[in-house]
């Protein structure tokens, strides 16, 4: 029996996969990352009742638990670490942590805590590492609660409704921080500039603080010591420094409560930054996204920016073409270069996310070398051609592709269906043709070599020239939760079995060539909220069952032209359930 060890310090059987609950568990252990369930206090009295009293590291992080901590936890006296994050345990922590003197690390982050933090913790004069981020605190701390921890080197902390934390901006702290995050804080327009007295970060999270001004000169220079710095969701201008001598190498080690990584990341997303692009050599992930940013990207970027993993620079208003030189960038894992002004014929190394812009030309073959890729989103630019018969054969990781509002014409190719993860299939607002492909009903098989689980959950393919009837085979999509095929060709009658579809809740079959009735296993479908049937050639009673007893159900009237589309559906979206015959 682990309780029976008498020198016990720590048992670590960390990310084993044990679950139950709690009660079925010996204790004097480490349990992080299983699916331990039930009242934390019988861990706690547990451990304080048996004859080992020399327990120095509980970590119970990523669990389920739940319940209160009993006033016994202060019996724990010679534990240095306590975690319990990510845990739903929804009360406050007992005034007897203080007498946890020897504890170092203490971490208490996103566990729906609620309350106030008890003073106590203050005291606990021999912390490094503390994490209090994302609870439901109550009240106020201000510099004097960190007057006493002198030792402190990890802190993390986020705000909300009910808890603020007021830090005067010439506070001098009485530690010296490796490692800082502070969100949803309000810090006033600028930047505190306390900052500038801790000389040995690395990490740097200030974000959605309300901050207004343009980065100052200092923090910059500091640059050279982070290896992440996080200021988004701010309200920062101001242009960026051509140069920041961010570290070459690695300067920080990893610990229990920290990631490695071997390069520099920097997040300064949805801020009001503007101006040109700068480069700065040795960061590795590199988000600006929903900025002001605009002009050309530099057609050096891949000669300098040479070690980038990431790079989003999505919402802005960048123009011109996409450099070549991006390609020597080797390493690069993702790029998302949406919703900007980009424009020119699309280059042949191009890999995906370029959605919004005003890309065209066909779709390059060196595409097909992305054998990991798993969205695919072209959508809204002007690519034409059709779809390569490629994309089933190569990219058959793809569970989301999307190249709705195009020019790409021609027949949906069979070779689609090989593609057994997709969860999402929109090419709407193109000009494809022929029928639509029976075969996407294997879609609900799914391929037993590979690990997907999840099957088509949305088909749009809707404002095309598809003509034919529309396959039974797709009734067997039974996770199937949109289909929208209107504004096509179609003709023949509605699949009969529809009803087999028993997630749908959306179905759009509106101004096509459908003749017949509706088929009454339509009424088995509980979870519609959206139906339009308009402008075929149906006959016959309407069901009255189930689920349309509840729609409104709008008179007929002519035909709506295509280019008052848009605002029908921008009313659609303000009507939960909508009947449209």
């Amino acid at each position: 029996m682990v309780s029976n060890a008498t020198t016990l310090e720590t048992l670590d059987i960390a990310i084993s996969n044990i679950e139950g609950p709690i009660s079925n568990v010996e204790w004097g252990f480490v349990s992080t990352q299983n699916k331990l369930n039930g009242d934390i206090s019988r861990v706690v009295e547990g451990l304080s009742n048996c004859s080992n009293t020399t327990l120095e590291f509980l970590g119970l992080a990523g669990n389920r638990l739940t319940g209160q901590f009993p006033n016994s936890l202060g019996h724990l006296k010679n534990l240095r670490i306590l975690g319990i994050s990510f845990n739903q345990i929804s009360v406050t922590i007992p005034t007897s942590i203080e007498q946890l003197s020897r504890l170092e690390i203490l971490d208490l982050g996103q566990s729906q805590l609620k309350g106030a933090l008890p003073e106590s913790i203050f005291n606990l004069t021999e912390l490094t590492q503390l994490f209090l981020a994302t609870n439901d605190w109550e009240g106020n701390l201000s510099q004097n609660d960190f007057a006493r921890l002198h030792q402190l080197k990890f802190l993390a902390i986020s705000c909300g409704e009910r808890f603020s934390v007021n830090l005067s901006s010439e506070w001098i702290p009485p530690f010296s921080l490796t490692y800082i995050e502070i969100r949803k804080c309000a810090f006033g327009s600028k930047l505190p500039t306390w900052l500038k007295t801790q000389k040995q970060l690395h990490t740097n999270i200030l974000s959605n603080g309300s901050v207004s001004d343009s980065i100052l000169p200092w923090l910059w220079t500091m640059c050279s010591q982070l290896q992440f710095l996080d200021l988004s969701d701010n309200e920062i201008g101001g242009n960026l420094p051509r140069l920041v001598n961010f570290p070459s190498s690695q300067i920080w080690t990893a610990d229990f409560y920290s990631s490695y990584s071997d390069g520099v990341a920097v997040d300064l997303s949805s801020n009001s930054f503007h101006g040109l692009l700068s480069l700065w050599p040795n960061v590795t992930h590199l988000n600006l996204a929903n900025n002001l940013f605009s002009g050309l990207i530099p057609i050096n970027i891949g000669h300098v920016m040479t070690k980038l993993q990431v790079l989003d620079l999505s919402g802005n208003t960048f123009t011109g073409s996409i450099p070549y030189s991006i390609t020597r960038v080797k390493q690069l894992m993702r790029l998302d270069l949406s919703d900007n002004h980009f424009s020119g014929k699309i280059p042949d190394w191009w890999v995906d996310l370029l959605s919004r812009n005003n890309l065209f030309g066909e779709l390059p073959k060196s595409l097909s070398n992305c054998k990991s890729l798993l969205t695919l989103d072209i959508g809204e630019n002007k690519f034409s051609g059709t779809i390569p018969e490629w994309f089933g054969e190569s990219l058959l990781s793809l569970q989301k592709l999307s190249m709705t509002e195009n020019m790409i014409g021609g027949h949906i190719p069979p070779t689609l269906c090989q593609l057994f993860g997709l969860q999402i299939l929109d090419l709407s607002h193109n000009n494809l043709t022929g029928s639509i492909p029976s075969c996407l009903g294997n879609l609900r098989e799914g391929n037993k070599d590979m690990t997907y689980t999840s099957t088509l959950d949305l088909i749009d393919l809707s404002f095309n020239n598809l003509h034919g009837e529309i396959p039974n085979e797709i009734t067997g999509l039974s996770a199937l939760g949109t289909l929208n095929l209107s504004w096509n060709q179609l003709s023949g009658r509605i699949p009969e079995d529809i009803g087999s579809v028993q997630q749908l809740e959306t179905l759009d079959l509106s101004s096509n060539h459908l003749s017949g009735s509706i088929p009454l296993s339509m009424t088995s479908i509980t979870t519609l909220s959206y139906l339009n049937l308009s402008y075929n050639n149906l006959g016959g009673p309407i069901p009255s069952k189930n689920q349309f007893g509840t729609f409104t159900n709008p008179s007929n009237c002519s035909p709506p032209r295509k280019r008052d589309l848009k605002k029908i559906e921008e009313e659609d979206d303000d009507d939960d359930e909508r009947l449209w015959f």
